[in-house]
C-alpha cells in the first residue's frame, strides 16, 4: 500500500530529474508569438466536493488564426496548425500533454476536467495549475519543430470559489529554445513513464 501511494511522487521526481539532466542552458528567444499560457483552479471530479463549484467544468477554446495556409488548400493541410498542449499541476510537475490539429479559421473546445486533466500522470487530476500552448505545424508535442508565429489564440474559463465563471485570454510570451526543449522532453518522459497516462485528449468530450 505504501509503495502504491508513493508512485505519483516517484514518477514526478523521475520526470524532473531526467529533464534537468537533458536540457542545457542558457537559452535564446526562438519565437515571439507562438507560446501562450493560462491558469486553472477549482478543478474537481464530480462527487468529490460540495458547494458552489460542485460538478462544474471549465473549458479551453483554441482558434487557428489562419496564418499558415489556405483552408481550401490540401497542399498546406488546409492551413493546419497544431496546439501542442502541456498541463502542469501547481507544484510545477507536468501531468498531461498532447498535440491537437486545428485547420485554418477552425476552433476547438476542450473540457478541462474530461480532456486535459482526467488522465494525469500521477493518477490524480490536479485541482489547480498551468496550461501552456505552443503553435506548431509539426504536430508532435514531444518534439517542437515548426513554430508558427501568431498561429493560435486561446481562451480559458475559470471557476471561482464562489461558483462564478470568468473567462480570460491566454497570455502570449516570448519562447526560449530552453523552454521549448524542456516542454518537448518533459512530455516525452511523461508519456513514456505513464504507460498510457499523461496523454490529454483532443477529441469530443466524453
Amino acid at each position: 500500500m505504501l509503495a502504491k501511494a508513493r508512485r505519483p511522487a516517484i514518477l514526478a521526481a523521475l520526470v524532473a530529474v531526467m529533464v534537468a539532466i537533458a536540457i542545457p542552458s542558457p537559452g535564446q528567444v526562438v519565437a515571439q508569438d507562438a507560446y501562450q499560457l493560462n491558469y486553472f483552479s477549482n478543478n474537481a471530479t464530480p462527487g468529490t466536493v460540495t458547494g458552489p463549484t460542485q460538478g462544474s467544468d471549465q473549458t479551453v477554446r483554441i482558434m487557428n488564426t489562419g496564418q499558415s495556409g489556405d483552408p481550401m488548400d490540401a497542399a498546406t493541410h488546409h492551413g493546419r496548425v497544431c496546439a501542442s498542449i502541456y498541463v502542469f499541476a501547481a507544484d510545477q510537475q507536468m501531468e498531461e500533454c498532447c498535440s491537437c490539429p486545428i485547420t485554418a479559421n477552425g476552433l476547438i473546445t476542450l473540457s478541462l476536467r474530461e480532456q486535459l486533466t482526467s488522465n494525469a500522470l500521477t493518477g490524480v487530476p490536479p485541482p489547480e495549475g498551468v496550461i501552456k500552448i505552443l503553435a506548431d505545424a509539426g504536430c508532435d508535442a514531444t518534439v517542437i519543430t515548426q513554430l508558427v508565429e501568431g498561429g493560435l489564440r486561446a481562451w480559458g474559463t475559470h471557476l471561482q470559489a464562489n461558483g462564478a465563471v470568468t473567462e480570460t485570454q491566454f497570455q502570449v510570451a516570448p519562447l526560449q529554445d530552453l523552454e521549448a526543449g524542456f516542454l518537448g522532453m518533459a512530455c516525452s518522459f511523461v508519456q513514456y513513464l505513464g504507460s498510457g497516462r499523461g496523454r490529454c485528449s483532443c477529441g469530443p468530450a466524453r
